[in-house]
């Protein structure tokens, strides 16, 4: 019997693994795929260093060759209004940079890395049953008809959230009917200077592009727009991904020698919520627990802050079998799922997106800004309070206009035939 058996070996499943086995557990790790495999959420976030270094990866993502990241920008999509929000100007020492990460490379290091902290990693070795019906004990059942038995069991298998499913705990999030095509280019012009390394937002109406560059050879370019648009446009993903980026002015100029290194990728019905993260021997961590939106790049901070919290809490469970550790671990994650969700609900608003690119913000205001977009979710009372005072000038800003107006109807629409 192994103390923990951890399904996934994505960040989340990594990272929960690594430090259960660094703390002198007995962990298999059950992955469906083999490694490496292409997959996106590729900009991580300053706050995240913290889980990088405690788990022995800072230095190797620094060696690693990993593409630095100082900061992000929003711009319209006509180039007439944008923000830089700079993260090595505006925090502290330690996360004054983060990096952008191909995730087929990023998640082979992190997965590597447990091995060599005792992991006993299976790739290629799907997971189809998990039996939780004995509270004092787990038993997962594979593909191939083998049968592990464990103590406790964490389930980092992604957007597939196995246990969500099995138990009818997940729900979408209707607000956020959303489809994201993605693909790489190379040959896209930079931003000049330290900004070349940014992630840059791109508003469309009823649409955005994210534009992640990976080297100065490489740029992860995805387009995301709302399920209904996409499904009774006519256009194939490769059409509207093309066609959209012909259209929108400030992308096309950037991607005007630009060509495409892989295939149109996509990814539907991505928004959901967990309603129970916990039990008396599972834990759900990452995007099993829940998923929101692509916009702040959050994913993998979440996803590896939460597998932290979640390993710390399954040794207590283990040693004292108190529940306490655990209950707090799914408060915090579903706190910060919430207060994701307002910065992503209001993204899709007008005035949230003119307030957002004030060309003078309030420096209070945008320092709390950057902490978030950071990854400091769990920020200061003071920021808290900016925070709250930027969504009230947000409600007001259809009224009084604080802040310039976008000229939204000007703006391009994703493709359509």
């Amino acid at each position: 019997m192994h103390d923990v058996i951890v399904i996934g070996g994505g960040p989340a499943g990594s990272t929960a693994s690594t430090i259960l086995a660094q703390r002198g557990r007995s962990v298999l790790l059950l992955e469906r795929e083999k490694f490496p495999r292409f997959q996106i959420g590729e900009s991580m976030l300053p706050y995240s260093n913290d889980i990088f270094r405690r788990i022995g990866v800072y230095d190797k993502l620094v060696e690693g060759g990993f593409y630095p990241k100082y900061g992000g920008a929003f711009v319209t999509a006509d180039g007439a209004a944008s923000t830089v929000f700079r993260f090595n100007e505006s925090l502290d020492a330690p996360y004054k940079r983060s990096f952008q990460v191909e995730r087929s490379r990023f998640d082979q290091l992190l997965l590597d890395h447990s091995r060599e902290n005792g992991v006993d990693v299976r790739e290629e070795t799907p997971v189809s049953r998990v039996d939780l019906a004995d509270g004092s004990r787990v038993v997962v059942e594979t593909a191939g008809g083998e049968k592990h038995e464990a103590r406790f069991v964490i389930d980092g298998s992604g957007h597939g959230a196995l246990l969500a499913h099995a138990t009818g705990r997940r729900t979408a999030v209707n607000a956020l009917k959303k489809i994201a095509f993605f693909s790489h280019y190379k040959n896209v012009e930079p931003e000049p200077g330290i900004d070349k390394y940014n992630i840059v937002i791109v508003v469309l109406r009823n649409a955005w592009f994210w534009m992640i560059p990976l080297s100065d050879e490489k740029m992860s370019v995805g387009l995301v727009i709302e399920r209904d648009h996409a499904t009774t446009c006519g256009l194939t993903p490769e059409e509207m991904l093309e066609r959209t980026i012909a259209s929108t002015p400030y992308v096309a100029r950037r991607m005007v020698k630009a060509e495409r290194t892989a295939k149109v990728y996509t990814r539907k019905d991505f928004s959901y919520r967990v309603s129970q993260l916990v039990g008396e021997n599972f834990a759900l961590v990452g995007d099993a627990a829940g998923f929101l939106d692509p916009i702040f790049s959050t994913g993998v901070m979440i996803a590896m802050t939460s597998a932290s919290r979640v390993a710390d809490a399954v040794v207590d469970k283990l040693e004292r079998g108190s529940m306490r550790a655990l209950r707090m671990y799914e408060t915090k994650t579903q706190t910060a799922i919430d207060r994701y969700l307002r910065f992503i609900r209001n993204f899709y608003r007008r005035e949230f997106l003119e307030m957002l690119l004030h060309p003078e913000p309030a420096r209070p205001i945008y320092m709390a800004i950057v902490r978030v977009l950071g990854g400091n979710v769990f920020s200061s009372r003071r920021d808290r309070i900016m925070l709250g005072l930027f969504f009230t000038l947000v409600r007001l800003q259809k009224r009084f206009h604080f802040a310039p107006p976008i000229k939204w109807e000007s703006l391009p629409a994703p493709a359509s035939v």
